[in-house]
């Protein structure tokens, strides 16, 4: 029901706002053409009046025939210079007026698009968010692959999270974790001792989460070192493995026999449950909707909405059409009011173009 409403309502308008998106580009391309057709006429007929003077100079060989060409000539030149001048600025002024419609249709569309994504409105295959330090903060972003070959991504918003506007470490989970990197020997201890790396200290860099995994790397802006902590499932049951780089040197501290013991697994394991549970928080704040691909074409550029509108209706049209069939005898409470049959139609007719193609899919 939910996604129905989505789709007469978000999907349409982006639709309807591209078709008329498109119909003003088709406007000033048709103005364009008009313009050179009448600019090309103009010249033409100074071409005829020029050779209409060389006719008279030839039937009349006198001066006074000469100055009368050389005057119309002028003159004609700079009526003609004139009038193209003319030409060109109304058009100018009317592609300027068209190209600002266009654009706000544009606008219009993608602002519709990004309402109806926002919900998630189509069966999804896979989530990947991801977050990565940049110059002011981290930049995040969540991708979503959904059934029927489309695919969106929206940016986040992390200016407001408690934990990652500014740059992270497990100390601001007031976690401690020792990780043992390398064994050494002492002259004083035959045996070898591990040498510990707090992990608090290290600031995440890159982190991505999937529904199977949890991938972090974390790094030492004073060392250059780094960790990356992985954990194949989303629970905290000490499902994680740590690895860690300094230099040239690459230790898998989760498989090393001589490091793993002195590894505390269960916490590091916890703390990267958390992590994982303050990162999936993020996708709460959707900010913006910045890639968007229907059938391998980038819809956020063609801005076809059209061909989005097939392909969510091919994926979807069964489930639409058991929706209206309840509606048949039922009046519907939807999000922005009843829905009906009624309504139904009056929203498709808006459509234009497209309207036939949502009439077959959905046997209204």
């Amino acid at each position: 029901m939910e996604s129905l409403e989505l789709a007469v309502t978000h999907l349409f308008d982006a639709v309807r706002s591209s078709e008329e998106a498109e119909a003003l580009r088709e406007k000033a391309r048709v103005l364009s053409q008009e313009t050179a057709e009448r600019i090309a006429k103009l010249q033409e007929f100074a071409r005829d009046v020029a050779a209409s003077l060389q006719r008279l100079n030839r039937d009349i060989k006198s001066e006074y025939s000469k100055r009368l060409s050389v005057q119309v000539d002028e003159f004609l030149a700079a009526a003609v210079e004139q009038a193209e001048d003319a030409a060109r600025s109304e058009l100018g002024r009317e592609l300027t007026e068209i190209d600002a419609r266009a654009e706000s249709e544009k606008a219009k569309a993608i602002k519709s698009l990004e309402s109806y994504f926002m919900a998630s409105p189509l069966p999804i295959l896979e989530v990947v968010l991801t977050v990565k330090a940049g110059d002011s903060g981290y930049e995040a972003a969540v991708s979503y692959t959904c059934r029927g070959n489309v695919k969106y991504r929206f940016t986040l918003a992390t200016q407001n999270s408690k934990f990652f506007h500014g740059g992270f470490t497990f100390a601001l989970f007031d976690k401690k974790i020792n990780v043992p990197v390398v064994l050494e020997k002492t002259w004083i201890r035959k045996e070898a001792t591990p040498r510990y790396e707090k992990l608090e200290r290290y600031t995440l860099v890159w982190a991505e989460v999937t529904d199977s995994h949890t991938i972090a790397d974390l790094a030492n802006a004073e060392t250059g070192s780094r960790f990356r902590l992985v954990g194949s499932t989303p629970d905290g049951e000490g499902r994680a493995t740590v690895e860690y780089t300094d230099g040239d040197r690459i230790t898998n501290v989760t498989t090393d026999a001589g490091l793993n013991k002195w590894l505390d697994s269960k916490a590091l394991a916890e703390a990267l449950h958390k992590l994982r549970s303050e990162l999936l928080s993020l996708e709460k704040d959707k900010a913006a909707l910045t890639e968007l691909v229907a059938g391998g074409e980038n819809t956020l550029k063609s801005l076809d909405c059209g061909y989005l509108l097939s392909a969510v209706l091919k994926l979807m049209a069964p489930t639409y059409r058991a929706v209206i069939r309840d509606l048949s005898t039922n009046t519907i409470q939807a999000e922005k009011g009843e829905m009906t049959i009624a309504m139904l139609r009056e929203r498709i007719a808006l459509l234009g173009p497209s309207s036939a193609m949502v009439k077959d899919a959905l046997a209204l």
